[in-house]
């Protein structure tokens, strides 16, 4: 059997440098992780936020076809 565990860990950064040095922070921490587990990853991921909503066409909710104005 193979399972998969996931360590999860949301941050707010200003800046690709506060980035950095977080990120630096959580490979020490995956350096003593895989001392017990080997095979262990890291992957960073941007969240953006998501998009606000498109507003409501005038036409019915009807799809407006390429070339449409």
């Amino acid at each position: 059997m193979m399972l998969s565990g996931q360590i999860s860990i949301e941050l707010t950064v200003d800046d690709y440098v506060a980035a950095a040095d977080h990120q630096k922070r959580i490979e020490g921490l995956l350096a003593r992780i895989r001392d017990t587990y080997p095979n262990a990853t890291l992957t960073l991921r941007e969240r953006r936020r998501p998009k606000p909503p498109l507003p409501r066409g005038d036409r019915g909710g009807r799809p407006a076809l390429y070339g449409e104005a």
